[in-house]
This record gives structure tokens, C-alpha cells and sequence, in this order.
């Protein structure tokens, strides 16, 4: 013959009781061992569109960039892969100057979402705010792959 124990009781911080069972521990550590997945599910960062990219630079970028001459801003073919501050005969600030890194996905994204932040006073004055909007931009700068020699020499 089996027994059904009833369910054993505690006192609450209020005077009453609560029923302990075997659901809430297994709850607890359900949710416990299930929290780095949940982390998981956001931490990708979003896939970049060239295409809006292209339309984004458009609008965005060439009051003061080109592909392949230096305006305002130096010239972005190749800028992926490229040292900072190494466009020749760009008037870089010295906060450019100083910074020493290789432009990346990684560090376009954090550059574009704070220039001020990665090289305080630098004279881009522009941020891009939305994640998306920053990988569609690199996706595309990542089009703009450095020109290979024809042999032949401009007119």
C-alpha cells in the first residue's frame, strides 16, 4: 500500500504558510540553467545589406565621402582592411592620427556608432545610431575593394 505524503508546509515571512514540492525547485532551476540561452537568442549582431548600404551611403555619407577621391572625409574604396589615417595626402587630425588601428567590421561599427567616443576630437561629425543601418553601411564599404593595376596609365 503506497502513502500520499501531503505536501510539508513552512512558515512565511508574513506568519503563514507555504507549500514546498519538488515543482519549485524544478522550476528555479529550469529557468536558472535555461537564462544563457535566452542571452544567446539577441547576441548576433544583424546581418549587413549592401544594397541598403549603397542607398544609406548615398544619403548619408557623400556630402562629405567618395569611393575613390578624398572630400571632406578621405576616400572610402578599400577603407575595409586599410590602417587608419593612411589615405595619402589626407589632412587627418591628429585624433585620427593617433588612433592606430585597422578599419574592420568591428571597428567600423564602433566607429560609426560614436566617432567622438573611439577618438575624441576627430572632425567627423556624424553618428549612426542604429545597428542596422552600421552593418548595412560596412556591408557595403565592403564592396568597395581596392582597384586592381590595369597596366595602363590614366590620360
Amino acid at each position: 500500500m503506497q502513502r500520499h505524503h501531503a505536501p510539508a508546509t513552512q512558515p512565511t515571512a508574513t506568519g503563514g504558510s507555504a507549500t514546498t514540492s519538488v515543482i519549485g525547485p524544478f522550476l528555479v532551476g529550469l529557468i536558472l540553467t535555461s537564462m544563457p540561452l535566452m542571452g544567446t537568442a539577441h547576441a548576433a549582431p544583424p546581418r549587413g545589406d549592401a544594397s541598403r548600404g549603397q542607398t544609406l551611403y548615398t544619403q548619408q555619407c557623400m556630402a562629405c565621402h567618395a569611393a575613390d577621391i578624398s572630400l571632406a572625409g578621405p576616400l572610402h574604396r578599400g577603407v575595409v582592411g586599410r590602417p587608419s589615417a593612411s589615405v595619402p595626402d589626407y589632412p587627418y587630425s591628429p585624433a585620427l592620427q593617433r588612433l592606430k588601428l585597422t578599419w574592420n567590421e568591428r571597428t567600423l561599427d564602433t566607429w560609426l556608432r560614436d566617432p567622438n567616443r573611439m577618438a575624441p576630437g576627430n572632425r567627423m561629425g556624424f553618428a549612426v545610431p542604429s545597428a542596422q543601418d552600421r552593418q548595412d553601411l560596412i556591408a557595403y564599404l565592403k564592396t568597395l575593394q581596392p582597384q586592381a593595376a590595369t597596366g595602363r596609365s590614366k590620360p
